[in-house]
């Protein structure tokens, strides 16, 4: 990939130079990252660092040999030998990193698109929970974004029913800074205390995740694709996260997750951020083979909001 970089005639000398460079850093940075990722799953199973069959492992060099003639089988040999699969498309680490997610997400607007404080004026009624304050940048804001006073703050706590979920509307990753105020006044010594966050109400799971873990609210999370070719969206994969031990469904933060099939099951174990294998959630004893309620409409759903947040104006 640096040789098509720095061989590209249609760009300036400087600016291959300077694009091989930034190359160069992101590809760097995902190996030395998710190279202390392994050592750590390596060593707490080291049967996830075993060879898979010659004829496996030269098949996804093959597979990825336009992105590198030295490719890392870190990647390929961990999901081998978890999932039983030898598919030669599983995608090496520093590739998506450096390669892919470069290269597909680029839109400069993506942080915007990020901003919880928004989720709700774009998509469909009913999707997102219901929000009843915001505070942007130390300003505080209704359900509406419009400006309201201290004294209207404290009106509309008094008004809600608790507990109610606090939240950052950027940089949330991993389930940091989330907190359930049970009072009003502990609602407005969060809201005084912290910037770009949203108030929203307490979900009620629905009974099947709720089976799974009740200490927190279980998610589904959906990749999609939208297609260089033809613009189509596709669903790439689904995956249900569950907290473990009283945590948050974070990986991050000590949860674990179970991919689901394209049937819409679960695929029959889940694991957690270092390769942990459970046949059962260790807190309820249930397996992971049960099939997501409702889980063509949600798709349906997801597809319909990655149209409307890759395009607002639709």
């Amino acid at each position: 990939m640096y040789q098509r970089i720095l061989q590209n005639s249609k760009v300036p000398v400087t600016s291959r130079v300077r694009y091989a460079l930034a190359y160069f850093m992101v590809r760097r940075a995902a190996r030395i990252g998710w190279g202390i990722r392994f050592k750590k799953l390596f060593g707490l199973h080291p049967e996830y660092k075993l060879p898979c069959s010659k004829e496996f492992e030269k098949a996804h060099k093959e597979y990825w040999k336009p992105f590198s003639n030295n490719i890392n089988m870190e990647t390929f040999r961990v999901c081998c030998n978890i999932s039983s699969n030898s598919d030669p498309r599983f995608i090496p680490e520093e590739i998506v990193m450096s390669d892919i997610e470069a290269t597909l997400n680029q839109d400069v607007s993506i942080g915007y698109y990020n901003n919880k404080s928004l989720y709700n004026q774009w998509s469909p009624e009913n999707v997102f929970p219901v929000e009843y304050i915001h505070n942007v940048d130390g300003e505080f804001l209704d359900s509406n974004l419009e400006a309201i006073t201290f004294d209207d703050l404290v009106a509309i706590a008094a008004d809600l029913s608790y507990p109610v979920v606090i939240k950052p509307t950027v940089d949330s990753g991993g389930g940091k800074n989330v907190f359930f105020p049970k009072t009003p006044e502990e609602l407005i010594e969060l809201m005084k205390a912290n910037k770009n966050i949203v108030v929203q109400e307490l979900i009620k799971q629905h009974e099947f995740f709720n089976n799974y873990n009740h200490h927190g609210l279980n998610t589904i999370r959906i990749t999609l694709y939208r297609s260089v070719v033809d613009n189509s969206v596709n669903i790439l994969n689904s995956t249900l996260r569950m907290g473990l031990g009283g945590s948050l469904d974070n990986e991050t933060a000590g949860g674990i997750y179970s991919l689901i099939k394209k049937n819409g099951h679960l695929n029959g174990y889940a694991l957690d951020k270092y390769g942990t294998k459970y046949l059962t959630h260790p807190d309820t004893n249930i397996d992971f083979n049960g099939r997501i309620p409702a889980m063509e409409e949600l798709l349906d759903l997801a597809k319909e909001l990655h149209i409307k947040f890759s395009m607002p104006g639709l």
